[in-house]
């Protein structure tokens, strides 16, 4: 007897058991991940899912129906499909239920319970997808499949029991590390599982449509009956589908690429001082640098400004040196075009010199910098060498280029450390953030701490290492994330989020020369291609978890996997002058850790000072960006454009109307604060902590009591 509903061809029995698994996914997608998430994220991952699901499955249904024809001779009866579905089922889940989930496990045994997994789901799948025929004929069975699968997406979301779920980021009832909480409303919800489940259930019929039409086509050309190809056909589509969101990333990525090199008006004039790279005296013409770079450049510290704010008056230029791909397309031409700045400036004659390693688009925070070059009292170095200029998330493939140039970049400098005489040597510390955490570390890939220790450098800092490094899981070795770790290997530490930092006792925190902040929310230490096909440690039993990590969340293959990239790509939206800490957003913490772990003193007075130009000084220059674009255009668009500044700059002062005189006081103000020595200007709303962050963290954050993080 045959199985598919002749009368209804291009809704297969396969097509039926895979909508039953969308449907499922659906209802698990709502599940919260590290962050909070809005309406159009909320429904990319409820897409993403069922369409997932729905491709995995009903090419996995199929193959069990080759199977089950393989074993009828070609052409399998309703008991044989049966039995396949059901031997399918018994032995998916005993496989699963033999290779429970344990931290540090392999990839063979996480894939092998995975695709047991998937083989168990697609039986039951296909079983369930049996009894809807016996609930209707074939003018019955949409309504009865749509039925059925509103009924498993909405048992599937109460199954994930939301009431005891939460974010990441939310510690606490209504307590969250988030500068901005996203939040997607019930009837949006309700509203995008309906959409959704639509638009999945017209699709599963197109895709057997038009498998069914390859597959005959196919057996036409080729010889033998279509259901022999309907498997390949379905895998294909799948194939396609990929391909087809592969080349928009590519697409997006070279339209970055232009923006990327682009000059800005506010910062299109080169800097005078002929310290900074790009400046007249410098080896490399402003055209040739990057917009990173150019912002970084022409932002550089002023001795003036510099002594007002630490209340000092012996500051002195600070050094800044950069190497872009505009400037040389070819890595070792790149660092050697570095090394030449170095010289030229004489960088290594500074008492301080720090080698920073640039994220993806070739952004230098501007937070850790500066925090530097008012602590030094610009008496220091920085330098820093591009490697892409595209965001993080699309410059994985740029990693090996960057390593390779950091590499050659620290021979350079250490060939001139070993020429000078011991006491004339800088401090050479290091410093990387996001992608350019992994750069710098790879350097040191396979080497352990002797790689690190050897290289030269006294002092390092990094902040949100990708999950990625390999270096970084050197370092950590077999450790658990369900204890808090202890210093070490040497003076490494690798906390799993602030909370361990904060919780060490001062002697401990003695120890640490080299270390690799994170923050437990921040989704770029988490987020790999590992997620796709196994259940990370972050996601273990709940009394496990690390701080930081959602709490009554479930895995799910490729979902999490999205839901994750999608925090990811939200991380770091910060307020202009508005410092939090959560995500992978550091500025809050990054001045007090400089000061301590890279040991460079400041009194109270003076971190409250700094703290106050660091803020000041981010606001103004980004309204000096924005600013200066209006004024290129004309007419309507000039006046629009200037109306948006104004609006979007009374939003980050949480104030009414301001005007045009108000964007150039705080331009006069900010862009190279000079304040009288007393009491501060009020040119800015209060710092706050982290919305009703515990005790210690506030402590450890607000600059009048910094002592918990550095010690008094």
């Amino acid at each position: 007897m045959d199985f598919d509903l002749s009368a209804d061809p291009s809704f297969d029995h396969s097509s039926r058991a895979a909508l039953l698994v969308a449907a499922m996914r659906v209802g698990r997608s709502y599940q919260p991940n590290l962050l909070t998430r809005g309406t159009t994220d909320q429904a990319i991952i409820t897409g993403v899912s069922a369409a997932s699901g729905y491709g995995i499955t009903v090419a996995t249904h199929s193959l069990l129906g080759g199977i089950a024809r393989r074993i009828g001779g070609g052409h399998a009866t309703r008991a044989e499909l049966l039995g396949v579905s059901a031997g399918g089922a018994v032995l998916g889940t005993g496989v699963a239920l033999a290779l429970p989930w344990r931290e540090h496990e392999g990839r063979g045994r996480a894939f092998t319970r995975l695709a047991a997994t998937t083989v168990g789901t697609a039986s039951v799948a296909g079983l369930a997808s049996a009894g809807l025929v016996v609930l209707g004929r074939a003018q019955h069975q949409r309504p009865i499949v749509f039925g059925a699968a509103a009924v498993v997406g909405v048992g599937s979301w109460l199954a994930t029991r939301p009431h005891r779920q939460r974010p990441g980021s939310n510690y606490a009832p209504g307590k969250f590390m988030e500068d901005k909480v996203k939040e997607v409303s019930p009837a949006k919800s309700a509203g995008i599982g309906v959409a959704v489940a639509g638009i999945t259930m017209a699709l599963a019929s197109g895709e057997s449509a038009l498998s069914r039409g390859v597959s005959r086509t196919t057996a036409f050309v080729m010889g033998g009956e279509p259901e022999e190809y309907r498997t390949a056909g379905r895998v294909g589509a799948t194939l396609a589908t990929y391909g087809l969101g592969w080349a928009a990333v590519t697409a997006v990525s070279t339209k970055l690429e232009r923006g990327g090199e682009g000059i800005e008006p506010a910062h299109a004039t080169p800097p005078a001082q002929s310290e900074i790279t790009g400046s007249p005296a410098s080896g490399i013409a402003w055209s040739e640098l990057s917009r990173e770079g150019r912002r970084w450049l022409s932002m550089a510290l002023t001795p003036e400004g510099i002594n007002a704010v630490m209340n000092r008056t012996d500051a002195v230029q600070p050094i800044r040196v950069y190497a872009s791909l505009q400037a040389a397309p070819d890595p070792v031409d790149r660092a050697r075009l570095l090394l030449a700045e170095i010289d030229r400036t004489k960088a290594l004659e500074r008492p301080v010199f720090v080698l920073f390693s640039p994220t993806g688009s070739g952004y230098v925070n501007y937070a850790a910098n500066e925090t530097l070059e008012y602590l030094t009292g610009g008496n220091c170095a920085s330098a820093a060498i591009q490697y892409s200029v595209l965001p993080s998330s699309l410059s994985l493939t740029k990693v090996g280029t960057g390593v390779e140039q950091t590499r050659m970049v620290l021979d350079g400098i250490n060939a001139r450390l070993r020429d000078m005489p011991p006491e004339r040597r800088p401090r050479f510390l290091l410093f990387g953030e996001s992608l350019g955490s992994q750069v710098s570390e790879e350097v040191f890939r396979g080497t352990g701490l002797f790689g690190l220790e050897a290289s030269g450098i006294e002092r390092a800092l990094w902040i949100g290492t990708p999950n990625a490094t390999e270096w970084r899981q050197e370092i950590w070795g077999d450790r658990s994330v369900s204890v808090p770790p202890e210093v070490g290997p040497g003076p490494v530490y690798l906390p799993r989020s602030l909370i361990d930092l904060f919780q060490m006792p001062e002697s401990e925190r003695a120890k640490v020369r080299y270390l690799l902040l994170e923050n437990g929310d921040d989704p770029i230490p988490k987020f790999g291609s590992p997620l796709v096909l196994n259940r990370p440690a972050w996601l273990g039993p709940d009394e496990k978890r690390p701080p930081g990590s959602p709490r009554g969340t479930s895995w799910m293959p490729v979902t999490t996997f999205f839901a994750t990239f999608l925090d990811m790509m939200n991380a770091l939206t910060p307020t202009p002058g508005v410092f939090a800490q959560g995500g992978h957003d550091y500025r809050l913490v990054l001045p007090f850790a400089i000061r301590e772990f890279w040991d460079l003193p400041a009194d109270d007075e003076q971190m409250s000072r700094m703290l106050w130009a660091l803020r000041l000084r981010e606001r103004a220059w980004e309204l000096n960006r924005r600013w200066s674009a209006a004024g290129t255009l004309t007419g309507d668009d000039h006046a629009k454009a200037n109306a948006k500044v104004l609006e979007d700059l009374a939003a980050w002062q949480g104030s009414g109307p301001v005007t045009a005189a108000d964007v150039e006081h705080l331009l006069t103000s900010g862009l190279q604060p000079a304040p009288a020595p007393g009491p501060l200007p009020d040119l800015l709303e209060p710092t706050p902590a982290p919305t009703g962050a515990p005790a210690n963290i506030v402590a450890a954050l607000q600059a009048p009591v910094a002592q918990a993080v550095t010690p008094g």
